[in-house]
């Protein structure tokens, strides 16, 4: 990380958000994370109760997630309300499959309805919390980020009828939380695990209707209670796919030397996002499961990961292996993927090394409180080649 000095970097931002702002009024869209509520807290405290923080119910939150924010923002009394816009979001998204399509169409709605908000109150100014991976990523191709506009040429004003302020533009994850802890935002945000603007619909693939909501929003809070890591989270995805004679049963085979026939891979028919060289990446992933005597193999994280390599390195056409950590799997219609990284700027990525304990009680309550899903897998691709979100 590039040096910083954070007090210089506050007192600049302060100042150039009071005249970009004027006597004039400022709108920001908060989720509870660290990056919107360093924004938020910054610019407070260079224009006072002139800012407004909006926090728009996407629908797509985790459980109780609105109130939780509401809760902290109140505590800091910072001006706070909530928008309940979760049906329109949530219809918005009706029949699509495509993750970039997904992505799009909640950023068209996402700055709608900000749009709207403003216009209603009166604010000229959109504050975000926009940070440099967010641009980086979405200019590159790998995937869109819902709240970069001028570096991809949408123009705002014209588009939506507020000029847009980011103050945290050019730094990275580690940079933002040093900024928040200078700012006295307390440690449970500061050192907060990151949540996508689009919320869980990253982490629901494919296409998406309430009941793969409602088990993604379960499998979640399990996940959250039982892994660490810099981020860790669940995803769903249809269990709609084949087991397969495939090359990757030879490999593991080999890799870990027992019987073929001790291996089963299974292929969906969803794909996922993942990186190629610079560029996004929607392919397949892999499922692995190793059975011995009946029982569930349990090798390290690391020869996982090595596993991952051998696969994707001779089958181009994958972007990402995920294991098997369920003891008894059973046929239902959806697959909840477990997925723990750690990193420090969120370019890139290393599988967490979880405990095999921790997967197995992770996998269990979720087969015991998601009664529609079949299996669990832990998620053993790093990033690059995978992306961190599957969408």
């Amino acid at each position: 990380m590039v040096f910083m000095n954070v007090e210089e970097f506050v007192n600049k931002q302060c100042e150039e958000i009071k005249h970009i702002v004027g006597n004039e009024k400022a709108l920001i869209a908060v989720s509870g994370g660290v990056d919107s509520t360093a924004c938020a807290v910054l610019t407070h405290k260079a224009i006072g109760d002139r800012l407004q923080c909006v926090f728009i119910d996407t629908g797509f939150m985790r459980l109780n997630e609105p109130e939780k924010v509401k809760e902290y923002y109140d505590e800091i009394k910072l001006p706070f309300k909530i928008v309940d816009a979760s049906k329109r979001f949530i219809d918005a998204q009706k029949g699509l499959v495509d993750a970039e399509d997904k992505r799009k169409i909640f950023r068209q709605t996402f700055y709608d309805v900000l749009s709207e908000s403003a216009k209603k109150e009166g604010f000229k100014f959109l504050v975000q919390g926009t940070i440099a991976p967010d641009w980086i990523e979405t200019k590159g191709g790998i995937k869109t980020q819902h709240n970069v506009l001028s570096q991809i040429g949408i123009n705002p004003v014209k588009k939506f009828g507020f000029n847009v302020i980011e103050p945290l533009v050019n730094l990275y994850k580690d940079q933002v939380r040093e900024v928040a802890i200078f700012l006295g935002i307390k440690f449970d945000i500061s050192k907060r695990q990151p949540f996508p603007g689009p919320g869980l619909l990253v982490r629901i693939i494919g296409e998406i209707n309430n009941k793969k909501l409602d088990l993604e929003k379960k499998a979640t809070k399990i996940v959250e209670e039982n892994l660490q890591g810099s981020q860790y989270f669940a995803a769903i995805i249809d269990d709609e796919g084949e087991e397969c004679k495939h090359n990757i049963i030879e490999l593991t085979s080999d890799f870990f030397g027992i019987e073929p026939n001790q291996v089963k891979v299974k292929v969906l028919k969803n794909q996922v996002t993942g990186v190629k060289g610079d560029l996004r990446a929607y392919k397949k992933i892999a499922l692995v499961t190793i059975r011995l005597d009946s029982d569930l193999f349990k090798p390290t994280i690391e020869k996982l990961v090595q596993l991952q390599v051998d696969i994707i390195s001779n089958n181009p056409d994958f972007t990402r292996v995920a294991y098997n950590i369920t003891k008894k799997s059973r046929k239902e219609k959806y697959i909840i993927l477990a997925r723990s990284i750690t990193t420090r700027d969120y370019m890139s990525a290393k599988v967490t090394e979880i405990p095999w304990d921790n997967l197995e009680k992770t996998a269990e309550n979720i087969m015991k409180e998601c009664k529609n899903v079949s299996e669990v897998y832990y998620d053993v691709t790093p990033k690059p080649p995978a992306t961190v979100e599957y969408e």
